[in-house]
């Protein structure tokens, strides 16, 4: 898969394209890109995924409160699995927010596209203006053949999105995110000091701050963790993702003890995958309470380990 950024040329003539935002590459992203690998194939043309940097929200700053499912580096890991031949980043900013619908599809008549692939709720242009209806009549004046890929629905009539995913994070239903993300939610972040508490307690820990990423429900998760320079070698462990109630603390970190780790690296970047969500975040009357509880955490957290072996 090769990047690029911008309008840079793709030396083959014609394409299959998709385009959107894809945080979090989750179950339905994966079936529009896909079917952009399939049809290509099927057509000897090349496969584009298209999508923004920053991220619109980030730029129009809808968001108030992070909201990200992946960071950049994942998003890409993500979507070079499913075999695209292009995957292009064009820069969001004040001229290309106020395209018109028109406009913006002739910024995607550059990659020469003879297919367009959306999702079935794809909107586009200036205010979001653009859908898929407009895209469907646009088809024939750019000469491009629109297609449209319905969603994915759960058995209980829910739609994959990013918007439910991050919803079910926030509630602490984490196995509903990780049948929607078809895997498990990945956070990355650099190692930074903490205030060795958990050293003390006996769990040294490996912290780090969520940044952009949508705050989960605060608690303990099982954790399946690799480094930047050696991502084959697994470290497990648990992780509260909080602000430590016990200690009456503020700010937020994600704080991972390692079974089979006792020394890492400050500022080293560290990959996590979260397993399985063992409880909610809670405060305790003393620090004889906690490490109890801790250990609690740690047995379960094995088991869990252990069965899915």
């Amino acid at each position: 898969m090769k990047i690029l950024n911008g309008y840079s040329a793709i030396k083959e003539q014609n394409t299959v394209l998709t385009i959107g935002n894809f945080d979090g590459v989750h179950r339905g992203h994966q079936k529009i890109i896909k079917q952009i690998v399939k049809l290509s194939k099927k057509k000897n043309l090349k496969s584009v995924v298209i999508t923004f940097k920053p991220h619109p929200s980030v730029f129009l700053k809808k968001n108030y409160k992070p909201f990200k499912l992946t960071s950049e580096e994942t998003k890409i890991e993500e979507i070079k699995k499913l075999g695209i031949d292009y995957l292009i980043f064009l820069k969001f900013n004040k001229n290309f927010n106020k395209l018109s619908p028109e406009n913006f599809v002739k910024k995607l008549v550059n990659f020469r596209p003879k297919f367009i692939v959306v999702g079935y709720n794809f909107r586009f242009g200036f205010k979001r203006k653009g859908d898929v209806h407009l895209l469907e009549k646009l088809s024939r004046k750019y000469l491009y053949t629109l297609k449209i890929i319905k969603p994915i629905i759960s058995s209980n009539k829910i739609t994959f999105n990013s918007t439910f995913i991050r919803k079910n994070l926030e509630l602490g239903k984490y196995n509903i995110v990780k049948k929607m993300l078809g895997r498990n939610w990945l956070l990355e972040g650099k190692i930074i000091k903490g205030r060795g508490r958990g050293k003390k307690l006996g769990y040294p820990t490996a912290n780090f701050i969520l940044n952009d990423y949508v705050l989960p429900m605060k608690g303990v998760y099982v954790t399946k963790s690799y480094f930047e320079k050696n991502k084959k070698k697994k470290y497990f462990g648990i992780a509260n993702i909080g602000n430590r109630p016990t200690f009456n603390e503020k700010k937020v970190f994600f704080e991972n003890h390692f079974f089979n780790v006792k020394n890492f690296l400050y500022k080293k970047k560290i990959f996590v995958e979260l397993l399985a969500f063992l409880r909610k975040e809670k405060k305790f009357a003393n620090i004889k309470v906690l490490k109890k509880q801790i250990e609690k955490d740690i047995l379960l957290a094995k088991k869990i380990l252990n069965k899915s072996k």
